[in-house]
C-alpha cells in the first residue's frame, strides 16, 4: 500500500479536497442560528473562516452588541462609541435579509442623533424583537418612532423615557414587555399595557415616580413587579397565573407601596393565580411598616408558595409568613429560604391540604438555624408526601449528620419521600 493510500485509509482527506469551503455549503438556516448564538465581535471574526463569509455576518436576521463584554474582551474600560457607531451603521445598511431582532446595551442618551436614525430605520422593517439599555445615569428618551413598530413581539427597555405619542394605537403582537428604570407617567403606562391584545409576560422594575399600577391585559399569565408603586389595580387578567413581588433594594422609600390594602384585594381575587412568589424583605416590610400580623389575604386557586430569602428575626415576621401560608388553604407546594426562626406559637397553623415542601439553605447559613422551622411546617403537614432539603455550599456535610437529621423529620412525616441534595449528591429517606 502506497503512503497515499495509507493517508486515505486512515480518514485524511484527498488533496483535491483540501481547499472545499464546506462550510459555505451549509444550509442558511443553520448558519443563521449559528450567528445567533454569537457575539457580534464573533460574528465579525467569522469573516476570515472563507471568502465568500467576509460578509456573511451582514446577512444575519439578528443583531446584538453588549458594550460592556466586548470593552472587556478587548482590554478597555470602556468601548468608543466610533466603534460601535460603525458596527450598527455597517450591519443597518448592509444587510442582506429582513432583520428580526435588534439588542443594543451601550451609553446611549449621549449619543441621541445615532439612536434616532437607528430606531427610525428599524421601525421600518419587519423586527419582532428590540432591546435597548442605556448605561448612561440619564434616562435616554425614547423617540416616538418606537411606537411605530408593527411586528414587534418583544420589548425591553431599561434607563430610557418614554412618552406615548397620541398617534399611538397598538401593538398587535407583543406578547413580552420588559421595562427597567424607565420613567413614564401613570396614564401612558397603563394605556401601554391595555394597548398589547397578545401581552402574556410583564416585567416592570424600578418605574420611576409610579404612584398607580393598573394592569388590563386579557392574555397576562406572568407578572413580575418591584415595590415601588403607592396602588395596584388588576382589571381584566382572566388568565394571570404567576405573579413575583419583590422589594426594591435601591432606597427604603422606593419599596414600600402605600396602599397594601388593595394589592391584597387584588391578589384575592385572581381566581387563575396558581403561583405567588415573594421576598424576604417584603414580608419583613409587611411586618415592620404595617403591622400586618394576620396577613389578609384569601386566595383557594393558589397551590404555589415561594418566600425568597425570609429571615425571622422577630415573631411579627413569623406571623405574617405563616398566616399567608395558612390563609391560601390549597397550597400544595411551599418553597423558602430562611436565616433564622423563633420557635413559638406553633399550635395556632395548621396547613392540610400541603404536599410538597422544597427548602433551600444558602451556603452561609448553617442546618442549624433552619431545622426548627422545616419540622414545624412538617409538623403541622399531616397530608406531605415530598421534602426536599437543598443545601448551599462547597463543604459537605457529614452523612451521619445528614441522616440524623432526616431521622428527626421522619417522626413528623412518617409518608412523606425526604430528600437531601447537595453538591450534585442525593441522599434519600
Amino acid at each position: 500500500m502506497t503512503d497515499m493510500n495509507r493517508l486515505m485509509g486512515s480518514g485524511e482527506h484527498h488533496p483535491s479536497e483540501l481547499n472545499v469551503d464546506r462550510l459555505s455549503t451549509l444550509p442558511w438556516e443553520v448558519l443563521n442560528n449559528i450567528y445567533g448564538k454569537l457575539t457580534i465581535l464573533d460574528a465579525v471574526r467569522t469573516s476570515v473562516l472563507a471568502k465568500d463569509w467576509r460578509y456573511r455576518w451582514l446577512a444575519h436576521s439578528g443583531f446584538t452588541l453588549d458594550s460592556e463584554v466586548i470593552a472587556q474582551r478587548l482590554n478597555q474600560e470602556e468601548l468608543n462609541w466610533d466603534v460601535v457607531a460603525s458596527a450598527v451603521n455597517k450591519f443597518l445598511r448592509h444587510h442582506t435579509s429582513p432583520i428580526k431582532s435588534f439588542s443594543l446595551k451601550a451609553f446611549c442618551s449621549q449619543h441621541y442623533p445615532d439612536m434616532y436614525q437607528w430606531i427610525q430605520y428599524l421601525s421600518e422593517q419587519d423586527v419582532e424583537v428590540l432591546a435597548i439599555r442605556d448605561l448612561c445615569n440619564s434616562y435616554f428618551k425614547m423617540p416616538s418612532y418606537l411606537f411605530s413598530f408593527e411586528k414587534l413581539k418583544s420589548l425591553s427597555l431599561t434607563t430610557c423615557a418614554v412618552r406615548i405619542p397620541s398617534t399611538f394605537t397598538k401593538f398587535n403582537f407583543l406578547n413580552e414587555l420588559i421595562l427597567r428604570d424607565i420613567s413614564i407617567c401613570d396614564p401612558d403606562l397603563a394605556r401601554l399595557i391595555c394597548s398589547c391584545p397578545l401581552l402574556e409576560n410583564l416585567i416592570l422594575w424600578h418605574i420611576f415616580g409610579l404612584k398607580s399600577l393598573v394592569i388590563h391585559a386579557p392574555r397576562l399569565t406572568k407578572l413580575m413587579i418591584d415595590t415601588g408603586f403607592e396602588d395596584l389595580f388588576i382589571g381584566a387578567a382572566p388568565i394571570l397565573s404567576t405573579v413575583i413581588i419583590t422589594a426594591s433594594l435601591r432606597k427604603p422609600e422606593d419599596r414600600v407601596i402605600l396602599n397594601w390594602h388593595s394589592v391584597i384585594r387584588c391578589l384575592s381575587g385572581l381566581g387563575s393565580l396558581e403561583s405567588l412568589v415573594l421576598s424576604g424583605d417584603l414580608i419583613k416590610v409587611l411586618a415592620a411598616d404595617y403591622g400586618l400580623e394576620n396577613f389578609p389575604l384569601r386566595n383557594n386557586a393558589v397551590k404555589y408558595l415561594t418566600i425568597n430569602n425570609i429571615s425571622f428575626q422577630n415573631v411579627k415576621v413569623l406571623r405574617v409568613c405563616l398566616s399567608l401560608l395558612s390563609s391560601c388553604h390549597n397550597i400544595r407546594s411551599f418553597r423558602f429560604s430562611v436565616y433564622e426562626f423563633l420557635r413559638e406559637n406553633w399550635e395556632r397553623f395548621c396547613f392540610p391540604q400541603l404536599e410538597n415542601v422544597t427548602f433551600i439553605c444558602p451556603a452561609n447559613v448553617d442546618m442549624g438555624c433552619a431545622v426548627n422551622f422545616i419540622e414545624f411546617v412538617i409538623s403541622q403537614s399531616p397530608n406531605l408526601m415530598f421534602l426536599h432539603i437543598q443545601k448551599g455550599g462547597n463543604a459537605a456535610m457529614e452523612v451521619i449528620r445528614v441522616s440524623s437529621i432526616l431521622q428527626r423529620f421522619r417522626w413528623s412525616c412518617p409518608r412523606a419521600l425526604l430528600i437531601f441534595e447537595q453538591n450534585g449528591q442525593f441522599l434519600l429517606l
